[in-house]
């Protein structure tokens, strides 16, 4: 049925053509007078012109339709492909600007904890150091205790030892042995009680 209605249509189309072909002949043969084209001749043209018609649209639109339907689904798997790679490229845009996000957040969580990793290293440097200076304060103290003490205790020695070697010469001086002997013993324990620590 439809290669018959496809015939139909070109038959039409090729008497159409013949038509307007055929309609400008009687004029000019009319004007010519002397080149005298028989009719014979203008319908064998319009003929072979029928024919040629018929051959074109008989045999041509077939391959014509099937340049054009394979042209038309051509360009529809390409529009179909540039959808796809459209659609891909959104879809990669929306993951990069998701990584990019997650970049912006994992540097920012990145920043805190540098920051409070900063901010105890701070503090710890800072309580060493106090520590540290309180220690130094507390040994100077002793320090300078120890050393106060021990002079004290050499000068208390030298009193002690000056002491003796007058208290020696007085005695040895002014009392009789015996008295010397019990005075000394008695002043050598004291000195020895005073000089302990």
């Amino acid at each position: 049925m439809r290669a018959r209605h496809s015939i139909l249509r070109a038959a039409a189309a090729a008497a159409a053509l013949s038509t307007v072909a055929l309609l400008p002949m009687p004029a000019l043969s009319a004007e010519g007078g002397q080149g005298g084209g028989s009719w014979l001749s203008l319908l064998l043209f319009a003929i072979n012109f029928g024919l040629f018609a018929f051959v074109v649209v008989y045999f041509a639109a077939p391959l014509t339709r099937k340049f054009f339907a394979d042209r038309a689904s051509g360009i529809r798997a390409t529009l179909s492909r540039a959808d796809d790679a459209h659609r891909e490229a959104l879809e990669r845009a929306t993951q990069a600007a998701a990584r990019l996000a997650g970049l912006a957040e994992e540097k920012a969580r990145m920043e805190r904890e540098f920051n409070d990793e900063t901010a105890y290293q701070v503090r710890r440097i800072r309580e060493i150091a106090r520590s540290g200076a309180e220690r130094i304060g507390r040994d100077a103290e002793l320090t300078a205790a120890a050393i106060a003490e021990e002079a004290q205790r050499r000068l208390r020695l030298g009193l002690a030892a000056a002491a003796a070697t007058m208290a020696r010469e007085l005695i040895s001086r002014d009392f009789a042995p015996a008295d010397q002997g019990r005075l000394l013993e008695s002043f050598v324990d004291r000195l020895s009680q005073e000089a302990a620590p």
